[in-house]
């Protein structure tokens, strides 16, 4: 049997974060933007549903200031202003 950074580290990982209730995505499935990993469907979408009262440019709009900034608390920060 022939050990590998995918069989001793990635699938068991992978797999014990689904038994935690994680749901896997597979890259080949979901479009993300690769500047900042943000899987940008998803974002709108999770973005539509907590907020329904936004429209599609507001949502638009939010992303883009989300996604100018680099540092990951921003993201963070700026939830705890609303």
């Amino acid at each position: 049997m022939i050990f590998n950074e995918d069989s001793r580290v990635k699938i068991p990982s992978i797999l014990h974060l689904i038994r935690l209730g994680y749901k896997y995505l597979s890259l080949a499935d979901y479009s993300w933007d690769e500047s900042t990993n943000i899987f940008t469907d998803i974002f709108k979408k999770s973005i539509q549903r907590i907020n329904p009262k936004l429209d599609g440019d507001a949502i638009s709009r939010l992303y883009a200031e989300v996604s100018i900034n680099e540092n990951g608390n921003s993201f963070f920060e700026y939830l705890d202003e609303e």
